[in-house]
């Protein structure tokens, strides 16, 4: 039987429907590579304040633990994701706010008297794996502005904010002079390149070995623009898939945050169902402020508690999204990690460590609860097993700072090497984290 068109679109009058990728679009031969290897992909959401951890952490590790009252929202993907505690960024305890720079970076920021030298972020190093294969490497977004990505070269990578122009450059085609405008400006910053690769040449004859040393460094940097631009080039002329949906409104008002997220958790599913990125990082909410620093006084730790829910529903909103997606003989969850962390276990404490992590999809084994400060927890049971009517509150038992902790960047390198990163460890790694596969 000869196979549907891949864009196969419903059209009547002046409406064109999208419709989601087809086992009959593919030949048998398509089909079988579909069903053996989906390409992977990575979405990294930061919360800025962290997660109340009476409600977010769980007591018991394993797979029979009970849902805190937060994940009770995902009860339905329960075996969809890794609760992960006991994990931290070394040398940050006393970056507080600040160790949002390096929240998926791990670089040392130990107090706000050092400058930051920061590293490259894991969705661009999981990205420049596909570099090439999808229209944009990968989509940096924020509800707030600020950004989580960051080059290798340690700059930060700037945030799109805006719903409508994330949907933009996913299906509105450029006019012929804008396309010719993009053109211009990639030849234009090859040209530049090449100026300044001749310059270098001269410039190697008159220093020394060591300094010559570092400017071939900087100039393989320089080489990998290039290809770059060469690819951007490629893809300037190829058209763009027919939109799905309407072009969303964006929202000014910065207390709704709910509904800023759930229109970019909207384009965060357009983007991975028509393969236009494989990487995406989303910094949210960051109205929050006042009512994280709550002093445990009950109102203001009930409206911040409520505000984490709408962040946790929203998650699960995108859960449902991804695996009600088919791709193949399997879903778009299956083949999408998506990891959920913060720079702060909570805005209240600001202290770096024990940072709430929850890594759901990805061919992962989930339905877990891994904890990696097991003494903590251990503590914690036996003083509810003595004394299970008490009021005993956990929060009570707190650990020293960064005491039993392993690194966030182990699930990270656990992340890039479930991705096809080939790499040894991720930044401060010690190595991969252990209980996932």
């Amino acid at each position: 039987m000869t196979p549907l068109p891949r864009r196969l679109f419903l059209k009547s009058a002046c409406i064109a429907i999208g419709l989601p990728m087809l086992d009959s679009m593919l030949s048998s031969k398509s089909f079988a590579a579909e069903q053996a290897a989906p390409p992977q992909r990575m979405v990294c959401i930061g919360v800025p304040f962290g997660f109340d951890p009476a409600a977010f952490v769980p007591v018991a590790t394993g797979r029979d633990y009970v849902l805190p009252s937060h994940l009770t929202h995902l009860a339905d993907y329960r075996n969809d994701f890794t609760v992960l505690s006991g994990l931290s960024h070394p040398n940050t305890g006393g970056g507080g706010h600040k160790a949002e720079a390096v929240m998926l970076t791990g670089a040392p920021y130990p107090d706000y008297s050092h400058n930051l030298k920061n590293t490259i972020s894991v969705d661009q190093a999981f990205a420049a794996r596909f570099r090439g294969e999808t229209r944009y490497e990968s989509f940096v977004l924020s509800t707030q502005g600020q950004s989580l990505s960051v080059t290798a070269n340690g700059v930060s990578i700037p945030a799109l904010d805006r719903p409508s122009e994330v949907f933009k450059k996913l299906f509105l085609a450029a006019t012929p002079a804008e396309m010719e405008a993009e053109l211009h400006r990639i030849d234009e910053g090859r040209s530049m390149l090449d100026f300044v690769s001749d310059r270098a040449k001269n410039l190697n004859r008159q220093i020394s070995t060591t300094d010559r040393q570092r400017v071939d460094e900087y100039f393989e940097s320089v080489r990998d623009v290039e290809r770059q631009l060469k690819m951007a080039r490629e893809w300037v002329n190829r058209p763009k898939p027919p939109a799905i949906g309407g072009e969303p409104g964006d929202i000014s008002d910065n207390q709704q945050q709910k509904a800023k997220f759930q229109l970019m958790i909207d384009m965060i599913h357009l983007a991975l169902v028509t393969d236009s990125t494989r990487a995406i990082s989303l910094m949210t909410f960051g109205m929050h402020h006042d009512l994280s620093h709550h002093g445990k006084e009950p109102k203001k730790l009930a409206a911040c508690r409520q505000v984490e829910v709408e962040l946790i529903q929203a998650f699960g909103g995108l859960l449902a999204k991804l695996k009600s997606a088919k791709e193949g003989g399997s879903t778009l969850l299956d083949s999408t990690m998506v990891m959920m962390t913060s720079n702060l276990r909570d805005g209240n404490s600001h202290w770096t460590y024990n940072l709430p992590t929850i890594l759901a999809g990805g061919g992962f084994k989930h339905g877990q609860h891994l904890a990696f400060n097991r003494p903590y927890l251990e503590e914690v049971n036996q003083e509810l097993t003595a004394a299970p009517d008490s009021k005993f509150n956990p929060e009570k038992k707190i650990p020293l700072m960064g005491e039993d902790q392993q690194p966030l960047c182990n699930l990270y390198t656990s992340m890039l090497r479930k991705g096809g990163v080939q790499i040894d460890r991720f930044n401060t790694a010690t190595g991969s984290l252990e209980g996932l596969v």
